[in-house]
């Protein structure tokens, strides 16, 4: 067999690991969110690992203190404990290899790959900072990989790390000279997330564009939607203010009513495209903003369960050879 020829390849018939970067780890509305537990789920009984670099970990600590903070207006130790010890219970953390910070800060230095070139108008030590988090990432992933015998895919929306839908070429040769070029094959990046694994894990369903349609006009992804881009706080930043007067009118469905069952529940990626306008104006005055959702439907009665908000952007004016379903 091959496995037993080519002893330095991933042992295929082992679960892969999965690491999520924090935009994935936040998406999945980790430690009780619907998708979290189907990820959980799936994972499990498929024979996965969930993980997280610690420097993912150390952020997303970070998030949920100042979050517990302002909202509580207390000392936030107690809720960082419980979050720590579910991070713990939930993942695998990949530790930081020895030297990654100051190879991180070399590459910053010298531009290279994950840490892109600092533009000068924004050399204001965030974009650096995020430079050098990404190269610890990447140094953890590199890391984890030589030191198991499984496939690994990292699930990150970051552009620091790719170019279309896979590695950038630079990060994807440095994998392979350091692991051998056909074991880095195995060590791969999914840049769409939850809905990639979909892919992988769940059935395939038909799903009439009628009842997707009916779905995604319903109030809960209409609330979802608008208390997602007019947060104060939002982790998706349109390129135009959206306040909490803001409204949203159903626009169109882009792309095919596709749909995936897992257990007793499916799950269906849509893109929604949504118009913008604030109360006192026009209709004629509206914006339009580009919505990926994730929704979990339950299928007897067919109906939202729950709605997670994927990305946001803006989008130009609809032109007539876009295929929408409205």
């Amino acid at each position: 067999m091959e496995r037993m020829t080519n002893p330095h390849l991933p042992d295929m018939e082992r679960g892969a690991l999965i690491v999520l970067d924090t935009d994935q780890l936040e998406l999945v509305g980790f430690p009780d969110g619907a998708v979290f537990k189907m990820l959980h789920t799936t994972a499990h009984l498929h024979g996965h690992t969930l993980a997280v670099p610690q420097t993912v970990a150390i952020e997303h600590l970070a998030h949920h203190r100042f979050e517990a903070e302002q909202l509580t207006g207390r000392p936030p130790e107690e809720a960082a404990q419980r979050r720590r010890e579910a991070l713990h219970a939930s993942f695998t953390i990949l530790p930081t290899p020895q030297g990654a910070r100051e190879e991180a800060l070399d590459r910053v230095a010298n531009c290279r790959l994950p840490a892109r070139t600092v533009p000068v108008e924004r050399d204001d030590g965030k974009v650096k900072a995020h430079a050098i988090r990404n190269t610890v990432v990447w140094l953890t992933l590199l890391d984890a990989f030589e030191a198991r015998n499984q496939q690994v895919w990292l699930l990150s929306g970051d552009q620091g790390f790719a170019a279309r839908s896979a590695f950038h070429p630079d990060l994807r040769a440095e994998a392979g000279q350091r692991l051998g070029t056909e074991r880095s094959l195995f060590l791969g990046l999914m840049k769409e997330g939850i809905p990639a694994l979909l892919k992988r894990w769940g059935t395939k369903v038909t799903v009439s564009s009628q009842d997707l349609n009916l779905l995604v006009r319903s109030e809960a992804v209409v609330q979802q939607v608008r208390t997602t881009v007019t947060a104060p706080v939002r982790p998706f930043a349109p390129d135009f203010p959206l306040s909490s007067t803001s409204l949203l009118a159903f626009d169109g469905r882009l792309g095919r009513p596709l749909a995936y069952q897992i257990h007793d529940r499916l799950w269906a990626p849509s893109r929604i495209r949504w118009k913008v306008r604030e109360q006192e104006d026009t209709p004629f005055g509206s914006s339009l903003i580009m919505t990926s959702v994730l929704l979990e439907i339950s299928t007897e009665p067919m109906h939202v369960r729950s709605v997670t908000v994927l990305d946001v952007g803006t989008v130009e004016p609809p032109t007539v050879r876009e295929r929408c379903e409205t």
